[in-house]
């Protein structure tokens, strides 16, 4: 049975809090390292999961608690060399596996050698349970966070998640450029699990970002043939807009056919953002371009979009569970009140998490209501979204720990003092790109290039950004930098742009 949008709010609530109860007692317990564990330490009982008031009995989950021992969230039964306490897969489970496996046709492998049916059926297990995919982003100690993906979840979970984005009008016939950079993240994996995931995938041309091919041969490519939507991070895109119209202009490049969507995500986009974005996908050629904004994490192991402009973004009520919390008490708020988003799985093979703590202040709440853009009733969240501590920021589409920056340089050797500047290449546009500047002072005898090389790798490592420029400057005038502002606490770190992310 599968969640209907036609319910009303409190049935599809229902639907979900008992799907997921269901399989926290059948999935998570028995096979999940951490939930087990915790479980047991907190003597909650999976059997007897039946209200709001049980499921609040879970600890929140935290990006510390998954940092810890990260192979401890992944779901995986009881094998001779597990160093948990796990079950095993039972009776019942294998002959599910059994079963599966006489109704598939393939006698072979993909070389053509036969196998056995025990081989099959062993085939058959290690597809639900075996991660096939992983991809990562940086965490708040320079390590980065892992998402895995089995055989099960990318057959029978993304199919519906990643058909989400083709709420908004993106059709099979329709070509898109994807300008994400191809990096071993969710915003690039999210378009190529729509693309390949569903039955309906449409065409779409994958840059790999402006490293791989050039923004100016983009913006040819895209004069060549015919593109629906463009796909990428805001601040790329109004960069890419920027060169589009300069090499138009210039007569370098042909001018692009219209353009219906561009489909923005990694970046909150203000309705300022979104003007100045209209101006220029005017001057190139399409005036009425939608702009559909997105949003996930690489725990979420997804993400959501508009299903039309300025609809705000449409959560998935059947695989996630979700929670709006206060962020000081962190008990729950009523629906459409601010609040952070908490989410549990639900289904998942992989990775799986309950009750996370995206850290995500949702300033206009999440209401759960029939959409009159699509007409689905859905869970709906309403931007603006800030950091409920102020720990994180978003620079270049990425989310950056502000302590990572302050790790990676003085793991660098040679480094004395420092400061780091995030600001936009034009202080007064909040539609420029963001940019980074270390300042630095180097101890004597220190070799001021290695210096430098070292703390661009150390940076890019800990933060997956490059700093723009690093310049030498003499320990008193960093110091008098690091305390300008208040003269009682070092700046390590200062965001100057307007638009806070």
């Amino acid at each position: 049975m599968a969640i209907s949008y036609e319910w009303t709010p409190e049935e599809q609530q229902d639907y979900a809090r008992n799907k997921l109860f269901k399989y926290i007692k059948d999935y998570v317990y028995p096979y999940h390292p951490y939930y087990r564990k915790l479980f047991k330490e907190n003597k909650i009982d999976p059997d007897r999961l039946s209200t709001l008031d049980d499921l609040r009995r879970i600890p929140i989950t935290t990006k510390e608690d998954t940092l810890a021992d990260q192979k401890s969230f992944i779901m995986q039964p009881k094998l001779p060399d597990s160093p948990y306490d796990l079950a095993e897969i039972g009776t019942g489970k294998k002959l599910e596996y059994v079963f599966k496996t006489l109704r598939t046709r393939y006698l072979r492998d993909v070389y053509g050698k036969p196998r056995s049916f025990e081989e099959r059926v062993k085939q058959t297990a290690a597809a639900e349970w075996n991660p096939i995919h992983f991809h990562m982003s940086g965490g708040t100690t320079g390590v980065p966070s892992m998402a895995t993906y089995t055989n099960y979840d990318i057959k029978n979970v993304i199919p519906w998640i990643a058909g989400m984005l083709y709420l908004f009008g993106w059709e099979a016939s329709m070509r898109g450029l994807n300008m994400f950079p191809a990096l071993p993240h969710l915003a690039f994996f999210q378009v190529v699990f729509a693309e390949f995931g569903c039955d309906h995938g449409s065409s779409i041309f994958h840059t790999c970002g402006g490293k791989a091919i050039p923004t100016e041969k983009q913006v040819v490519i895209a004069g060549m043939m015919p593109f629906d939507m463009y796909i990428a991070i805001p601040s790329y895109m109004t960069y890419w807009l920027k060169t589009a119209i300069e090499m138009i202009e210039g007569g370098e490049a042909p001018r692009p056919d219209p353009v219906k969507y561009a489909v923005l995500a990694a970046e909150p986009l203000s309705d300022e953002y979104r003007a100045k974005l209209k101006d220029q996908f005017e001057r190139i050629g399409s005036p009425g371009i939608k702009i559909i904004e997105g949003y996930g994490s690489t725990e979420l192991r997804a993400a959501f979009f508009e299903c039309d402009e300025k609809s705000q973004l449409h959560l998935n009520p059947e695989f996630y569970f979700w929670e709006i919390l206060d962020p000081d008490t962190r008990e729950p708020v009523k629906w459409g009140e601010p609040g952070v988003l908490c989410f549990s799985h639900i289904g998942w093979r992989g990775s799986v998490l309950l009750r996370y703590w995206m850290g995500d202040l949702i300033q206009g709440g999440v209401i759960w209501e029939k959409c009159s853009h699509c007409g689905l009733t859905i869970p709906v969240l309403r931007p603006p979204i800030g950091r409920a501590a102020r720990d994180f920021t978003k620079i270049k589409g990425a989310r950056v720990p502000l302590m990572n920056f302050q790790n990676a340089i003085r793991r660098v050797e040679g480094v004395d003092s420092f400061q780091v500047i995030v600001t936009k290449e034009d202080e007064e546009d909040i539609t420029s790109r963001d940019r980074v500047y270390v300042y630095v002072s180097v101890k004597d005898g220190a070799d001021v290039q290695a210096v430098k090389a070292g703390i661009t790798k150390q940076v890019k490592i800990d933060t997956e950004i490059s700093p723009d420029m690093i310049e030498v400057e003499s320990p008193e005038k960093i110091e008098q930098r690091l305390f300008e502002r208040t003269g009682l606490k070092a700046d390590w770190v200062v965001d100057r742009r307007q638009l806070h992310v």
